[in-house]
């Protein structure tokens, strides 16, 4: 009986400590501007990686780094239910969304149109891949964490990867599925190109190719639209507090091409509200404190049942 309650504690230790590790998992990121020659650690136990790109004619360097061991986590981890890809994103690269934030500090005069793009010419500049290439699988989804470190994706994984950011911005977005491709749809005050579910407009977001803005489609892809699945828009804290609020000045334009939408077969999924930075690091103590109260109680078990199994054994003889 002792036995079996011993397994029964190690089981549930290592349960707490994958649910607490499961939470961040980048552990530095910076977004500078300019190319930085500069280069993230790259070791046994460390993964580091280094992105360029270009917005509105400058140039802006990602220096990212997560362990090997975080990383590894992610292998055998489901992948079927992509807006539950999206939201376990939202919180893993929490690190890079908070980065996107100072910047949108310092850019105070950016527009919400602005801000949209410039992280979907993050994402855009990562390279296309396929799953069959990369993985040996015809299909093969990434969390957001995987598309950052494998360098890139194809458009399943670029899309969960800008929709956990923009998600954490606190942009109300929306899955956009067509044959053979997924997008992300936007809402908010903006042009282009754009699709209406139960009353809110959405405009395409492309993440493929580069150059690519809030609204604007691809010729070559189709406006036959068989999905939409809206994500619930939650923020990672701290918020973005610009110094002046900029409001984007109407223009006359063309109405926006609306492309009909069927009824999804399936109801949008909703997800949970985030939970503030300080609640996270409370509940990573409290799991800690947890842990080592159970690793305590087995190890004064294990040593009581082998002393007792000892004694008894000596009393025999």
């Amino acid at each position: 009986m002792h036995f079996r309650l011993l397994i029964f504690l190690i089981l549930s230790i290592l349960l707490i400590t994958a649910n607490s590790n499961a939470e961040e998992a980048l552990n530095e990121v910076r977004i500078m501007e300019g190319i930085v020659q500069q280069r993230p650690p790259n070791t046994r136990q460390i993964i580091g990686k280094r992105y360029v790109w270009n917005f509105k004619g400058k140039s802006y360097t990602a220096l990212m780094t997560i362990d090997v061991e975080k990383y590894n986590s992610y292998d055998g981890k489901e992948r079927f239910d992509i807006p539950k890809l999206v939201e376990e994103g939202r919180t893993s690269i929490g690190n890079l969304t908070r980065e996107f934030q100072n910047i949108f500090r310092r850019r105070s005069e950016w527009s919400e149109r602005d801000r949209i793009d410039f992280v979907l010419s993050f994402v855009q500049s990562l390279p296309y891949t396929f799953d069959d290439v990369t993985t040996g699988y015809d299909e093969f989804r990434r969390y957001a964490i995987e598309t950052l470190i494998d360098g890139g994706g194809d458009c399943e994984d670029t899309t969960i990867l800008v929709a956990a950011i923009l998600r954490g911005l606190g942009v109300e977005t929306a899955l956009i599925f067509t044959p053979g491709h997924i997008a992300l749809g936007v809402s908010g005050n903006f042009t282009g190109t754009s699709v209406t579910y139960n009353g809110t407009k959405y405009y395409y977001c492309e993440t493929t190719g580069t150059g690519f803005t809030v609204g604007e489609l691809p010729p070559s892809f189709s406006t036959n639209v068989t999905r939409i699945v809206p994500l619930t828009p939650s923020r990672i804290a701290p918020v973005p507090q610009p110094d002046r609020t900029v409001t984007p000045i109407p223009s006359t334009f063309e109405p926006s091409p609306e492309i009909t939408t069927p009824t999804p077969e399936t109801p949008p999924i909703e997800t949970t509200t985030p939970e503030t930075q300080s609640d996270t690091k409370s509940k990573s103590r409290l799991g800690t404190a947890i842990v080592l109260i159970f690793i305590l109680i087995a190890l004064g078990i294990s040593t009581v049942y082998f002393l007792h199994k000892a004694f008894k054994e000596q009393r025999e003889y």
